[in-house]
C-alpha cells in the first residue's frame, strides 16, 4: 500500500512556476500542492458556465479568469483566518446579491457569483475560489439573512487554523536561522525598529535589495524570491 502511495506521488505532474508566471513564489510543497490541485480542478471540466442558456460569453471561467489571477486569490483566501473568510464571503455576498426593487420583501436570495465586477463565474469555480463547499455556503448565506454580518459562534472555537500557523512559523523560523532585521510585522523588542521613507512600497524595498545583493559577490547563493521577502 505504501508502494501504492509514493508512486502516486511520483506520477505528479512537475509544474514549471516561472511557465505560469508564478515566479515570485516559492517552489515549496505548500505552492506546489495548491498549483496540482487548481490544475487538476480545471482539467476535470468542473465549469459549468458555458452551460447556462442565453450566455453570450461561452468560454469557461478558467479561460476568463486566468490561472495566474485565480491562484492568487485563492492562496490568499485560503491564508484567511475562519473568522475573516466568513466576513470576507458576506461581503462579498453582499455585493453579489440580486434584487428586485419592486418586492419590499426577499423570500428567496438569488446571488450573481464572480470573481470580480469583469469576470462572472459558476457555482462551482465561485466554491473552489473560497475553497467551500455548498453545505458552507448556504450556511454563511442563511446567517448573512438572519444576522446580518455579526460574527457566527462556532462550537469549536479556540481551534487555530493548522496552515496558517504553519506558514507563519516557517517564516519567523527562516528569519532567526538567517539573522534577518525583524520589521514591524514581526517585531522584536529586543531589536531596533525600522521606519522606511514615504512613498517606499514593497517592491521598491525589494529592488534595492536585490541591487544590494547583486553588489556583493554571492555567485554561491540564491536571492530570496519577492514573495518571501514581503512575508517579512
Amino acid at each position: 500500500m505504501e508502494n501504492l502511495a509514493s508512486d502516486l506521488i511520483s506520477l505528479k505532474p512537475v509544474y514549471n512556476l516561472i511557465e505560469l508566471k508564478l515566479e515570485e513564489y516559492e517552489d515549496n510543497e505548500l505552492v506546489l500542492d495548491t498549483v496540482h490541485d487548481l490544475m487538476q480542478f480545471f482539467e476535470q471540466s468542473n465549469c459549468v458556465y458555458h452551460q447556462v442558456p442565453n450566455k453570450k460569453d461561452l468560454r469557461t471561467c478558467y479561460e476568463k479568469v486566468r490561472f495566474k489571477r485565480f491562484f492568487e486569490r485563492h492562496f490568499q483566501i485560503r491564508s484567511l483566518e475562519k473568522s475573516e473568510l466568513e466576513l470576507f464571503l458576506k461581503a462579498q455576498l453582499i455585493a453579489l446579491e440580486i434584487t428586485n426593487d419592486k418586492i419590499e420583501v426577499h423570500k428567496k436570495h438569488n446571488y450573481r457569483y464572480c470573481y470580480n465586477h469583469s469576470f462572472p463565474l459558476c457555482k462551482p469555480v465561485f466554491l473552489k475560489l473560497y475553497g467551500i463547499n455548498d453545505y458552507y455556503l448556504f450556511a454563511i448565506q442563511e446567517h448573512l439573512q438572519n444576522e446580518d454580518i455579526i460574527e457566527r459562534t462556532h462550537r469549536n472555537t479556540g481551534r487555530a487554523p493548522i496552515m496558517k500557523d504553519k506558514v507563519f512559523l516557517d517564516y519567523k523560523q527562516y528569519g532567526i536561522i538567517n539573522r534577518l532585521s525583524s520589521p514591524m510585522k514581526h517585531k522584536n523588542e529586543s531589536e531596533p525598529f525600522i521606519y522606511l521613507p514615504v512613498g517606499s512600497t514593497y517592491i521598491s524595498i525589494y529592488n534595492e535589495f536585490k541591487k544590494h545583493f547583486d553588489s556583493k559577490d554571492k555567485k554561491d547563493k540564491k536571492i530570496i524570491s519577492y514573495f518571501t521577502f514581503r512575508r517579512f
